[in-house]
């Protein structure tokens, strides 16, 4: 399984005495000093506050730089490449993933064929496309953790899933943009799983509320996330990325990103309709079938799950129990 990102990315690490930011080349990381791109420290948030100004300049520098003149990965800490003060999340945006949902969901008493009731739903996801609205809900930033960090599953739950995801990094502030002008606001991109406990977020108790999406999403390690953040000018089409996951060596989920309903642009300017997008914020993008639900395969301790896709390196995360004081 190759780690490697398109061109250059962007990555936060720690040595075991601090933590920095690097470039990553050729799976070289190439720390960057204080004043070398901005003011005082090189931290991804202030690179993000003018990325029109700093990309640029992280652009040549990535060019300059010989692979003798950086630090191997080995002996690093990879951390959430990251620091995002809003996480968003689109749900049921792909079309084979609504379309499973739908056709599980048919009336008991529909006699239909399937073929059948499969373009029925082909039909109703079009109209959706086109004049629907994205299912966006709001995430927490303490959930999430490195590209290689554990999963700790919780005791309370018998159902955690998985569900890869293309995540957009928002590079400049989004309110009310239109989706003409939705990729402006685009720096980048890396990989994130959405976790989730099902059991605990469609429990009798909460379903008529909509569920319980902070017990079931929102614990710490459920949104594993990185390694990099691959800046969107080394990304020819963001479309054409292959998001795939396998479990414990199988592959489980297997699509490229343009199978969405709604596009990146028409997920921005969705979102920043109803919230005012920051510099770094994270914006989930929803997943292709073949999460756990569908297979009907729950994690558990000792899984490994590999999330990669392709130009923007791949997670390798083991799933643990969680230990309780």
């Amino acid at each position: 399984m190759s780690t490697s990102a398109t061109g250059y990315a962007l990555g936060r690490f720690s040595d075991g005495t601090e933590e920095f930011t690097g470039l990553v080349v050729d799976e070289v990381v190439h720390p960057l000093l204080p004043g070398e791109v901005v003011d005082g420290p090189a931290t991804v948030p202030a690179l993000l506050e003018d990325w029109d100004a700093t990309e640029p300049r992280l652009q040549q520098l990535a060019a300059a730089r010989r692979p003798e003149q950086g630090r191997s990965l080995d002996g690093l800490r990879v951390l959430v490449p990251v620091q995002p003060r809003q996480v968003l999340q689109a749900g049921a945006n792909y079309r084979t993933h609504v379309a499973e949902l739908n056709l599980a969901a048919r009336a008991r008493g529909d006699r239909r064929p399937e073929e059948e009731v499969r373009r029925a739903v082909v039909r109703s996801m079009d109209e959706r496309a086109r004049n629907g609205r994205p299912f966006i809900f709001a995430a927490l930033p303490s959930a999430l953790s490195g590209a290689y960090d554990d999963v700790v599953l919780p005791p309370e739950s018998s159902q955690v899933d998985w569900e890869a995801e293309l995540a957009v990094v928002i590079g400049a502030p989004a309110h009310r943009v239109s989706r003409e002008d939705a990729m402006r606001h685009v720096a980048g991109y890396t990989v994130c799983n959405d976790v989730s406990a099902r059991d605990l977020q469609f429990s009798a108790e909460h379903r008529r509320l909509g569920g319980d999406w902070v017990s079931a999403k929102n614990r710490p390690t459920f949104l594993p996330t990185g390694p990099w953040f691959v800046p969107a000018s080394q990304v020819p089409d963001h479309r054409e990325l292959r998001i795939t996951l396998d479990l414990n060596g199988r592959r489980m989920q297997d699509e490229v990103a343009g199978g969405m309903l709604h596009d990146v642009a028409q997920l921005i300017a969705s979102a920043s309709a109803g919230a005012r997008l920051l510099p770094g914020d994270l914006l989930l993008t929803g997943s292709p079938v073949g999460n756990g639900g569908y297979w009907n395969r729950w994690l558990r301790p000792g899984d490994v799950l590999e999330t990669a896709i392709s130009g923007l390196g791949a997670q390798r995360t083991r799933c643990v129990a969680e230990v309780l004081p």
